[in-house]
Parts: structure tokens; sequence; C-alpha cells
């Protein structure tokens, strides 16, 4: 499905590690940049059964993204737990 792209928001980064979220949520509270976060549960097979576990999604306002990037950066976030999506 097509995404629409009429909306402001536009995707930023995302992780499935919990205290990396709330590092996150906290960097972009304290610069005042609008977020919206998406929890999605993956499945994935592991030798013969399901794992599932949380990935967390942000999505922020397009005219924020260098003030995001700013905020990540003064945090020390492994390039290993999250990924960024531009």
């Amino acid at each position: 499905m097509a995404e629409k792209r009429q909306g402001r928001e536009t995707a930023f980064a995302e992780t499935f590690d919990e205290t990396v979220k709330k590092t996150i949520e906290k960097a972009f509270l304290k610069q005042g940049i609008s977020y919206l976060i998406k929890v999605d549960k993956v499945r994935e097979m592991k030798k013969g059964h399901f794992e599932s576990r949380l990935r967390y999604s942000f999505q922020i306002n397009r005219l924020q993204t260098e003030e995001a990037k700013a905020a990540l950066a003064m945090q020390d976030l492994g390039e290993d737990k999250i990924h960024y999506l531009i």
C-alpha cells in the first residue's frame, strides 16, 4: 500500500530496545521536537518456535529533522541499538 505524503510526519528512526526508546523520548521533549511513536509486534521464527518483540518507530515533523539529528547526536546511543530511516 502506498504511503500518503500529505502529512507532515516522516519516518525518522526505529529501535527494539525500550531504554533507548525512553532516551529518545527525553531528548525530543527537551528540544521541543514533535514526534509520534508507532509500536509494532514483530514475530520471527527461531529454532522451531516464534519469538515476538516490540519495534518502536519514531515519526517526526519533517521540518524538524535537523533538530532531531542534533538532539540524538548529543545522546550516547549505540549504532546497533537504533536504526535511522533518514
